[in-house]
């Protein structure tokens, strides 16, 4: 294949040490070319390969990973800016706290790139420069990893991005108000607003401060992403008030269909707003907590934190994706909730001897009166007794989801669940699904069958949907 019928370059390997970097320099014409992504770990490399690329008139995307060595990242700008049909620039470093150093752009030195992603540190004057270059710019990633003195004003240029429709800040260490400071200086129309926050001003936790700020500024925000993460220190006192978590609650973010959701993931709790996205469950107005992993040297901190918690929010919706959580632990976590609607848990594992302590058997009991939990899906059974301890745990249960049942194993399992639920009358269950792996409708017959001849249930209807079997009655 000659050059000039190259359109897409896509180099893996770093440059020094990859063929196509001596052909690409050695004025070999790639005159179609539309798209090129390589890395180099050498300035002085990756500044032959830019002087190249300014003949490239068809070059509409360009991705550049550098590592390693030192670069001036004004000399790369100030070549990358000037590109004429350049849409969509990526540039990647490893090298922290670099500027920018760059005149504002006039009418005649716009460019057309539409889609910016600054994968280093960027500070606010630094991307009141270069944004200047970019009227069309429609998408803006950016890091802000450096904290530094308060933000001036003054030296933001009010640029302004009309056109910008998605904004991402990652590893953003500035306060609340430098934030507003620096979106107030834009003149944005955005739908998508991504910020990953590292500071420890809790004002970002604020949900008022939030509303008031999206009102002002971003009244057409359609999408909105957050992340703060916060170290969890062994004790007892936390600091956030419970009566500002519960406020993203409120009416403004269900209308908009942003949830909250709380993580613990080893030594963070981790605190999201995401946009609605359908799930096992539906609830547009819930707060989740998410428990990620715990190892063992941080087996003390669970229930501590699970309290510290529960006086901060109220928790609606609970997911552990360890592999196995203790039965006993599951039962007092429940009682510190007792918000909770549903749960999502990966298997349920009981003590070596099979049972449950006395007080935990005292705890069962009395969390049966209380618990509001309504849907319930275990990712993996290894017992049935740990779908009965499920249903005698939350009696308010209307849907149970068990996933990975062995197909031969599904007509005993069913005929189990159905007679423990008759025989103990379980009323408000009245839903099942089970994810049966190379299911099919001879099975799902077989199981209506079952379900007519021993009358295990009346009014009932069962389908299969994939490798799902649906089975609801009234």
């Amino acid at each position: 294949m000659r050059p000039s019928q190259i359109l897409s370059i896509y180099s893996w390997k770093p440059l020094e040490h990859n063929y196509f970097f001596s052909q690409f320099i050695s004025n070999l014409k790639f005159s179609h070319l539309e798209s090129l992504n390589f890395e180099t770990d050498d300035s002085h490399i990756l500044m032959s390969m830019l002087s190249k690329i300014k003949s490239l008139s068809r070059l509409f995307s360009l991705t550049i990973t550098h590592q390693h060595d030192y670069i001036d990242l004004s000399d790369i700008y100030r070549i990358i800016l000037a590109l004429p049909v350049l849409k969509y620039y990526k540039f990647t470093t490893n090298k922290p706290y670099l500027s920018v150093l760059l005149p504002v752009a006039s009418n005649k030195r716009m460019n057309n790139i539409e889609n910016l992603v600054m994968n280093h540190h960027c500070t606010f004057e630094d991307l009141s420069m270069i944004t200047s270059y970019t009227p069309k710019l429609r998408r803006l990633y950016f890091i802000n990893e450096k904290e530094s003195n308060n933000l001036i004003p003054e030296n933001i240029y009010p640029i302004p991005l009309c056109n910008l429709t998605h904004l991402t800040i990652g590893d953003y260490y500035k306060n609340f108000n430098e934030f507003e400071i620096f979106i107030s200086q834009l003149n944005l129309n955005l739908n998508v607003l991504s910020i990953t926050v590292q500071s420890q001003d809790i004002t970002y936790l604020n949900a008022t401060r939030w509303e008031e700020f999206i009102l002002k500024y971003l009244p057409q925000l359609e999408k909105f992403y957050f992340q703060y993460s916060e170290k969890i220190h062994n004790e007892y006192e936390y600091p956030i008030k419970s009566r500002q978590l519960n406020q993203f609650s409120s009416s403004f973010w269900i209308k908009r269909q942003w949830v909250t959701k709380i993580s613990f993931d080893n030594e963070y709790i981790i605190h999201l707003i995401r946009p609605y996205r359908e799930t096992w469950f539906v609830d547009f107005s819930f707060t989740q907590l998410t428990l990620l992993y715990y190892p063992d040297e941080f087996g003390g901190i669970t229930t501590v934190d699970c309290r510290r918690i529960l006086n901060t929010i109220h928790i609606y919706h609970l997911e552990i994706r360890d592999e196995k959580i203790f039965a006993g632990l599951l039962i007092e976590m429940i009682n510190f909730l007792p918000k909770l609607d549903s749960l999502k848990i990966h298997a349920l594992s009981f003590n070596q001897s099979g049972s449950l302590s006395i007080n935990e058997l005292n705890t069962l009991c009395s969390i049966g009166n209380t618990c509001q939990i309504t849907k319930i899906y275990l990712e993996k059974m290894i017992d049935i007794e740990e779908v009965y301890l499920l249903m005698k745990l939350c009696p308010c249960m209307t849907y149970l989801k068990v996933g990975y049942i062995n197909k031969n194993k599904i007509k005993l399992i069913l005929r189990n669940i159905l007679k423990k639920i008759n025989h103990k009358r379980i009323s408000q269950l009245h839903s099942l699904c089970f994810h049966v792996p190379a299911i099919d409708d001879k099975i799902v017959n077989q199981l209506e069958e079952l379900i007519n001849n021993e009358n295990l249930l009346f009014n009932f209807t069962i389908k299969r949907v994939f490798d799902n079997i649906h089975l609801k009655w009234t």
